[in-house]
């Protein structure tokens, strides 16, 4: 049986032995008439983010309904060809565009953010989270399920192993490789953004504010499943979306730490900077209304996300 055929794809598949869900697939097959190898190069050192997409007309409503259950089977660009109907998909379940929209711009960073941030507190690799270079799947729900890199390359420090391989772009030290990753991944999801924003009525703070939980929240998770230092783990987390704050168009609410002490394992969570809404979807169950509020909500008492969180972690060890 044959190993990964690249150094990036070594590391997806480490990430898919942690969970299935934290891997990623690299030069898949699709149904986009892309090949990998129209990806882009990386380049230089000297890189600057690659170009991105500012148009936001949005597609026809109509043809949108009408592909809309087949397409979302396929691996989808990283644009605003797919937004209508997703928004749809989300708020017929929904019942609230605002909700719908949030959704959409958290479901559309995910796919963008974890792939890199996933590689990055693994191994400090990082694959190119450029919009030519992704592409992502979401669910029959409109959620995340799953991302895709087009190319095998990826940035890597000098002292990485797969330094000279092919695919490899070697930068000078860990913040040059932070600084490569916040300029990609934010010259991506600023049309993204734009385009949810002039579909739904979910402003574009808000949009990039659940950006920076998604690259938190990433962080924490799959520094949960290597058995990272949490403490380590959060500080580089923040290092990401301070970085990707200096590139941003409008300024980042950020998420904070919420440590959870139990008998089975002290586990590190996240408050959320910015509300996603999913407490008024018409699929909310919960009275009052404060027990529609995710663990991580801002809006949620920290006495109730404790005894929620800790009742999670109880069930977990059973």
């Amino acid at each position: 049986m044959h190993g990964p055929a690249t150094p990036l794809a070594a590391t997806a598949a480490r990430l898919a032995r942690l969970d299935a869900f934290a891997g990623f697939d690299v030069a898949p097959s699709t149904s986009l008439g892309t090949a990998a190898t129209d990806a882009p190069a990386l380049g230089t050192a000297t890189d600057g983010p690659a170009p991105a997409a500012t148009g936001l007309e949005p597609t026809a409503a109509a043809g949108a309904a009408e592909t809309a259950v087949d397409e979302r089977t396929d691996w989808s660009n990283v644009d605003e060809s797919r937004l209508d109907a997703w928004l749809a998909i989300l708020q017929g379940l929904h019942g609230h565009r605002a909700v719908a929209g949030s959704l959409l711009g958290g479901a559309l960073a995910r796919g963008v953010v974890q792939p890199a941030v996933a590689a990055l507190v693994l191994e400090r690799r990082c694959p190119d989270p450029s919009a030519s270079n992704l592409v992502v799947r979401l669910d029959e729900a409109g959620d995340f399920a799953r991302s895709a890199v087009l190319s095998s390359a990826m940035a890597v420090l000098p002292g990485d192993p797969a330094a000279g391989d092919e695919h490899s772009h070697v930068l000078n030290d860990d913040g040059d490789l932070v600084e490569w990753w916040a300029k990609r991944t934010a010259a991506t999801l600023t049309p993204l953004f734009l385009a949810v924003r002039a579909r739904a009525p979910f402003g574009v703070p808000g949009l990039w504010g659940g950006a920076a939980d998604e690259v938190s929240s990433v962080a924490l998770w799959i520094g949960r499943l290597a058995r990272h230092d949490p403490y380590a783990v959060w500080a580089y987390a923040q290092r990401l979306v301070g970085a990707l704050a200096e590139h941003a168009p409008v300024r980042l609410t950020r998420p904070r730490p919420f440590p959870v002490e139990h008998p089975a394992g002290d586990h590190w969570f996240q408050v959320r900077g910015t509300c996603c809404l999913s407490y008024r979807s018409v699929l909310a169950e919960g009275d009052p209304k404060e027990d529609r509020f995710c663990s991580s909500c801002p809006l949620r008492d920290d006495d109730s996300r404790h005894r929620h969180l800790y009742a999670y972690l109880t069930s977990e060890a059973g």
